[in-house]
């Protein structure tokens, strides 16, 4: 009876054996017993003894070596993938290779494997972080531009260059551009930790602090910008180049804290007396993100956190007998324990200051309000004269000193 081949292909055989060495054993059993199988012709057999016992002897070596293998199947892991490796360690060639996408070599000058990435991008394993962006200003952002986040789209942050000129919270500020970003719909990457190459840095020298420009957006400065401007710390210049520059990224970023200087510079008075009334303030002189409410009795507050303020009032009497004046704070339109101050005055100016720490959440409000014993009293503003700037009636300053 004929006996029909397998004529399985090493594709095949790897689904079931390990490696390579145990295909080449199994095609040769396969042939061994091609070679041993009895011939379908029955006419004019001759049997040679040697032959037979020589093939025999093959046939039971291949059996032998057919043993071995199935134990080591029963131990082998099973491989679920044909292109899979199981190693202790990987080995990467010192020598210099060419960068493409997917391609992992190792740096011997930085000492550390590379990621070939999209864009020529090439990152340097423990050396560089990215962010993962996306562009949809418009325009290609150039590489080494400061970004900051202005939205987000499926699995990436959506950045434009950052102006630090305090219209936008630091804490929006991500990185450095480390390629050209086309606004292509694509993504790309943005430098959050490491080096940024191939930069103009001419304008700076090796060793240089640099700061996000308050007044080009995406730009660098040496210069240390100051209120209202954001102050962020953002890279190091490693080389200082015209086309080769190196700059190191390492952002430091605080929450921005928030403050403002306000005045009154109308005067009121009281109508009653010891009658609460509410002071109100009509000017702000600098500013970031505190600002004069309504109604104008009312400093609200951007952001929770914790708030000095400080008040100078400027007081009148136009009497003879002596007055006394209550000033205090309120929160939300009550009064602060403990905030009340007095001051007694007689004919001429007097002036007094309250100071208090406040713990404040987001758009809470503050207000001055004061009393008297007499309603000849006025909180006052002076104006300028030919020797002395104006006197305000109030002066007041707000510091955020805790987010």
């Amino acid at each position: 009876m004929a006996t029909q081949k397998l004529n399985l292909t090493r594709d095949q055989l790897a689904t079931f054996l390990k490696n390579f060495e145990q295909i080449k054993q199994f095609e040769r059993l396969f042939q061994v017993a091609d070679e041993i199988s009895p011939s379908t012709d029955t006419v004019g057999i001759q049997v040679d003894a040697g032959s037979a016992h020589s093939a025999a002897n093959e046939a039971l070596a291949q059996t032998s070596r057919l043993a071995q293998l199935v134990d080591q199947l029963a131990t082998a892991p099973v491989v679920e993938h044909n292109n899979s490796t199981v190693t202790d360690y990987i080995d990467l060639n010192t020598a210099p290779f060419v960068s493409q996408t997917r391609r992992i070599g190792w740096n011997d000058s930085d000492q550390t494997a590379e990621i070939g990435m999209e864009y020529g991008v090439v990152q340097q394993v423990g050396q560089e972080t990215y962010a993962r962006v996306g562009n949809t200003t418009g325009v290609t952002i150039p590489n080494g531009t400061v970004v900051g986040f202005v939205g987000s789209t499926a699995n990436a942050l959506l950045v434009a260059p950052y102006l630090a000129d305090g219209s936008s919270p630091s804490l929006y500020i991500l990185g450095v551009m480390t390629h050209d970003l086309p606004d292509s719909g694509e993504k790309g990457y943005c430098t959050t930790w490491g080096f940024v190459r191939d930069l103009d840095t001419s304008a700076f020298s090796a060793g240089d602090i640099l700061y996000a420009s308050p007044t080009v957006a995406g730009a660098f400065t040496n210069v240390k910008p100051t209120v209202p401007n954001n102050v962020i710390p953002l890279a190091a210049c490693v080389i200082s180049d015209a086309t080769a520059g190196v700059i190191f990224v390492r952002p430091t970023i605080e929450q921005m804290k928030y403050y403002g200087v306000f005045t009154k510079t109308t005067d009121q008075s009281p109508a009653a007396t010891n009658t609460e009334y509410l002071l109100t303030f009509d000017n702000t002189q600098i500013s970031n993100g505190v600002t004069i409410g309504t109604p104008t009795s009312r400093i609200v507050v951007p952001q929770s956190g914790l708030y000095q303020f400080e008040a100078t009032f400027q007081i009148t009497d136009t009497g003879i007998a002596t007055k006394n004046v209550w000033l205090w704070m309120k929160k939300n339109g009550t009064a602060i324990t403990n905030s009340a101050r007095i001051v007694s005055i007689n004919l001429g100016y007097g002036t007094t200051t309250i100071s208090e720490s406040v713990s404040m959440a987001a758009n809470d409000y503050i207000e001055f309000a004061f009393a008297s014993s007499n309603v000849n009293v006025t909180i006052d503003s002076v104006a300028a004269t030919a020797f002395a700037p104006g006197a305000p009636a109030i002066v007041l300053s707000v510091t955020q000193i805790q987010q």
